[in-house]
């Protein structure tokens, strides 16, 4: 039921609309591997802006660049290094506390042992000595590198397809840290491959998605180990919707449907759910639905989740705060809804 190639650039142009030619979900995120549970339950998607406009870099700006470049390639291999050696200390002082606070929470909320399943991720990080550099840049407290060639992340024999890869940091007290990344395959899109070995224009780092956001996210509040493990599918449609789970803040959905993990899962006894509902416009024929549908993992090998919330909204005067309670009980576990 329920994861100028070889010189530096700096853009100068950030105002070009997304273009769908190149809209895709092909961006596979490192970090997500600590997202999976044991019913698949979160799929994150992502997806890809593209635009234009590089601009030549004088020498002091190349120079400076280099500098960073070196900053965050050194941040990057302590992450790395402390992955490949297990060493949880290591791990801890290498990556940003956002990603830290997020990586626990998500392994405690399935029950799993912490830091010790940090490590227990299938695939390796990648060695990026051989990869080709296309872009150091930082904003603000924030920064990235781009890399594009065949990406080795361990994933068993066959041919490594070509991509292009970005590793994300925070400034934090001073130094870069490593946050995560994301891989790009080209697979579907060999228009980018191609105008990264001419060497010319690379016209899509100048997309949002391209371009350090310049202020890094909270760091999330820790949960704590759940009575029950659980997933969420929330469907805001012809709505704009923030939810709030006991206490923990989930991102504003606009017209979307998305599969959730549930970060602290669910206690035995009341549970809150808050949402912030705000109607948005829709076509005539458009359709406006607010759903949440919540499944705790039952625990027993073959059987599966049990479905223990259901609400379902489609007033098109429906606005403001909305609070529910989630109630847990023995009879609710064996019989689910």
């Amino acid at each position: 039921m329920w994861t100028c190639a070889g010189s530096f650039h700096v853009k100068v142009c950030r105002k070009r609309e997304f273009c769908e030619k190149h809209t895709g979900s092909n961006i596979f995120s490192w970090n997500a591997c600590h997202e999976a549970w044991y019913c698949n339950a979160m799929k994150p998607a992502f997806c890809l802006l593209i635009p234009a406009c590089i601009l030549v870099l004088c020498p002091a700006a190349v120079a400076q660049d280099a500098a960073l470049a070196s900053q965050l390639a050194r941040a990057y291999g302590a992450w790395r290094a402390a992955m490949q050696s297990g060493d949880a200390k290591a791990w801890a002082a290498a990556i940003t506390m956002h990603r830290q606070v997020t990586t626990r929470n998500l392994i405690v909320s399935q029950r799993k042992n912490w830091p010790a399943a940090v490590f227990e991720v299938p695939l390796d990080p990648p060695d990026i000595s051989s990869l080709r550099l296309l872009e150091a840049d930082a904003v603000g407290e924030t920064a990235h590198l781009l890399f594009f060639g065949r990406v080795d992340m361990g994933g068993g024999p066959g041919v490594i397809p070509e991509s292009v890869l970005m590793l994300k940091f925070f400034n934090e007290r001073g130094t870069w840290k490593f946050d995560s990344s994301k891989l790009l395959r080209l697979d579907d899109q060999p228009e980018i491959a191609q105008q990264i070995k001419a060497g010319g224009r690379l016209d899509f780092l100048d997309y949002p998605e391209f371009t350090p956001p310049g202020k890094s996210p909270p760091v999330p509040k820790i949960c704590g180990i759940p009575d029950h493990v659980t997933g969420c599918t929330f469907q805001s449609l012809g709505y704009q919707t923030r939810m709030i789970i006991n206490g923990h803040d989930y991102p504003v959905m606009t017209d979307h449907a998305e599969k959730i993990f549930v970060i602290g899962g669910l206690k035995n006894g009341a549970n809150e759910i808050i949402l912030e509902v705000k109607p948005v416009e829709i076509p005539p024929e458009g359709i406006r639905l607010l759903q949440l549908d919540f499944f705790v993992l039952a625990g027993k090998e073959g059987r599966q989740p049990v479905r223990v919330f259901h609400y379902e909204k489609n007033d098109p005067n429906l606005t403001g705060t909305q609070r529910l309670t989630l109630t847990i009980t023995p009879e609710i576990l064996s019989k689910g809804l």
